[in-house]
């Protein structure tokens, strides 16, 4: 009886330890994707250019160069139709068609002359948040965003004589 028991026993081990296990289980499928697009490019096409001008007799005024690219000049400040032509910097953003871009222009930079410096309060000719800029066209099309940068110069009865210059960053990435 013992030997019978302790085959049952070890048939019913067996059976135990050969059968799988029976858990629940359950899966899915994942997919991938991406788009890829241009790169995106800023370029000058031109410079912005005070022009030349007159300091006043006393006090101060500006020299403002509008987004247009008009001059005017306040305060006793005279403009001069000698020496460069003045005009708004110009830039071209390029890149993706329909993608939203972030455009960055200083508030201001300086100009110097030796040691003296003049500061330039900068305008813009975007429209809405320079955050928030989409590009000409659509996806699959390149695409493109001009605009132009003016700016505001004080000019004071000391301003010392000559020419000026300065550099500036524009800068522009994809939202």
């Amino acid at each position: 009886m013992f030997i019978k028991s302790l085959t049952a026993a070890a048939v019913l081990a067996l059976t135990a330890v050969a059968a799988p296990a029976l858990a629940q289980s359950a899966s899915t499928t994942g997919s991938g994707s991406i788009t890829v697009i241009r790169p995106l490019t800023v370029t000058k096409t031109a410079d912005l250019k005070f022009g030349t001008v007159v300091r006043p007799a006393t006090g101060s005024g500006t020299a403002v160069i509008s987004a247009a690219g008009a001059r005017s000049v306040t305060g006793g400040v005279v403009g001069l139709s000698s020496g460069d032509a003045p005009a708004a910097a110009a830039f071209t953003v390029a890149g993706e068609g329909g993608q939203s871009v972030s455009v960055t222009v200083p508030a201001s930079f300086s100009m110097a002359n030796g040691t003296d410096t003049l500061v330039v309060t900068t305008s813009n000719s975007l429209t809405g948040s320079a955050a928030s800029q989409t590009l000409s066209n659509a996806l699959g099309s390149a695409g493109s965003l001009a605009f132009t940068v003016g700016g505001t110069v004080p000019v004071a009865s000391t301003t010392a004589t000559g020419a000026y210059t300065g550099t500036f960053t524009v800068s522009a990435a994809y939202n």
